[in-house]
């Protein structure tokens, strides 16, 4: 019998939904999404949207791409990390950066261990 769930398969499937993610809030930033837009001028950092949105996009291409995954692992860590910076210093939730931070962890192991079968 063949295994469908393999690391492999797991893997491609969680990067997608992320990279999905990603690109859609890229989108938004980019598209000057009203939300995005009054949460970053309330931030005081508006004049940086599309600046973020392009660091976002390729940082979520480089993950993306198997032989950059690290590199881009480490960026998406950095982007989010600032992202929960942010949110901390103005007294703002930052549990939605953090659950996406620990997902792209997540599918960085999925992605990097090579014993990791499912049976």
């Amino acid at each position: 019998m063949k295994k469908y769930l393999t690391r492999t398969n797991i893997g491609w499937l969680l990067t997608g939904m992320l990279t999905f993610l990603l690109v859609m809030s890229a989108i938004g930033k980019l598209t000057g999404a009203e939300d995005v837009v009054e949460m970053f001028t309330k931030n005081g950092i508006a004049d940086w949207i599309t600046i973020v949105a392009i660091g976002e996009l390729a940082s979520i291409l480089l993950f993306a791409y198997p032989k950059t995954k690290t590199i881009g692992t480490f960026l998406l860590s950095s982007y989010f990390g600032g992202a929960i910076m942010l949110h901390m210093s103005h007294g703002e939730a930052f549990a939605g950066p953090a659950v996406i931070l620990v997902f792209i962890w997540v599918v960085a192991w999925v992605r990097r261990m090579p014993w990791f079968e499912m049976d």
